[in-house]
């Protein structure tokens, strides 16, 4: 019983990943129980803390528990401790948005993000998931993946089409997985929006694998002007977060 409850409990707080305000019957809906069920768990939720409920709307949030939560696991994460140096280095010469990114259950997860003042849009947040095969940062650890865990996430979060420039078939995605391999970066080339280009690099593992990846972000125009640079710069800071990776283990 205590372990259908903790199940219970663990799928509402983790429906508002999904949809970060609902009413009881969305709760109930998402989480496939009746309105009465759902409404005692919701009630134990916000007691603790972990959630919030707005009277006029009759909505719920997460709460602040869980907001000192996120902000504990976030410090917690090792590569978010031994990348920021870099990041704030890479953040200081070009100005534009950093972030890092590591793979998680079968999703790519933004860790951190750094963002640039002159940036023109608002970056990725921690927490974050990314898309494989558009983002650079799925991109550049996929290129590192063996093949039968690309077809296996391509069947299961096949690319979206979200400009002219994303690439949607197999054979588009292996041959660019390859170069990516062979040049050492990833790009976002307008694929998941048209004026908006990113650069991700592989970041390697105490084991020699790819578990991780980060980018710089920013208008097309602005990277473009300045792209040998941010690439050199972003596999010199992977380099050295890859080696205190492997200093670490």
């Amino acid at each position: 019983m205590k372990s259908q409850s903790s199940d219970r409990l663990m799928s509402i707080i983790e429906s508002f990943l999904v949809l970060p305000h609902q009413t009881l019957s969305e709760v109930a809906s998402a989480c496939e129980l009746e309105p009465p069920t759902a409404i005692r768990y919701l009630r134990q939720l916000v007691d603790r803390g972990w959630l919030e409920r707005d009277e006029r709307s009759k909505s719920y949030t997460l709460g602040v528990a869980l907001v000192t939560l996120g902000e504990a696991a976030q410090a917690a994460q090792p590569i978010r401790i031994r990348a920021l140096p870099y990041m704030r280095e890479v953040l200081r010469q070009f100005d534009e948005t950093v972030n890092i990114a590591i793979r998680h259950r079968g999703e790519v997860v933004v860790v951190e993000a750094l963002e640039g003042r002159q940036s023109i849009r608002r970056g990725a947040m921690v927490g974050e998931k990314d898309e494989w095969f558009v983002s650079s940062l799925g991109k550049a650890i996929l290129a590192h993946s063996p093949e039968k865990e690309v077809l296996e996430l391509l069947e299961l979060h096949p690319p979206i089409r979200r400009t002219k420039n994303t690439l949607m078939s197999k054979e588009e995605i292996f041959a660019d997985l390859a170069n990516i391999r062979q040049c050492g970066y990833a790009l976002d080339d307008e694929e998941a929006e048209i004026g908006l280009k990113c650069v991700g690099v592989p970041i390697w593992g105490g084991t020699n694998h790819v578990s991780y990846a980060l980018s710089v972000s920013g208008p097309t125009q602005r990277i473009e002007s300045r792209l040998s640079e941010i690439i050199l710069t972003l596999k010199e800071a992977a380099a050295a977060i890859s080696l205190a990776n492997k200093g670490a283990q």
